[in-house]
């Protein structure tokens, strides 16, 4: 998979802190968007346990499958635990920059942050599909979904 250098406000990850911890549903427009918020998660994950989240540059970095070895079930790691641990000390106006990797795939990965995904279509075999099969569970079938939208 390839790596996707992102930017994130730390004034709106606290106010998708805040829609969390109110109960709202995260929705999320673009895969992008979805593997930088899903890849924040994992990077509060790395800072709560005392591993580096930074590489010489910085930058938070996140590898393709790097969330595996950090997915051992712990309950109190929520979302809203995670991006707090993040940008702890920040400031509103400061931006978290960072790249990632991460490899979402079906049957393996499990959302920790979205509840909700708008995307455009994508081609049959690329890493995004498998991306929006994840996201869809194994109840559905993405590409009978995407005929079904293009007959429309």
């Amino acid at each position: 998979m390839h790596a996707e250098h992102f930017y994130v406000n730390v004034g709106e990850l606290r106010s998708i802190v805040k829609a969390m911890e109110a109960g709202k549903p995260i929705a999320v427009v673009g895969t992008t968007s979805t593997r930088t918020l899903e890849s924040l998660y994992w990077l509060g994950v790395k800072r709560l346990r005392g591993i580096s989240v930074n590489d010489d540059t910085k930058q938070l970095e996140l590898g393709q499958f790097e969330w595996r070895g950090l997915s051992v079930a712990d309950p109190s790691i929520t979302a809203v635990t995670s991006f707090k641990a993040l940008i702890d000390g920040m400031s509103d106006d400061e931006i978290l920059i960072g790249q990632t990797s991460l490899m979402i795939t079906p049957n393996s990965y499990n959302f920790k942050v979205i509840d909700h995904l708008v995307t455009n279509f994508h081609a049959p075999d690329s890493t995004l599909m498998l991306l929006v099969s994840a996201f869809l569970g194994k109840q559905n079938d993405v590409t009978t979904i995407y005929e079904e939208a293009q007959n429309r």
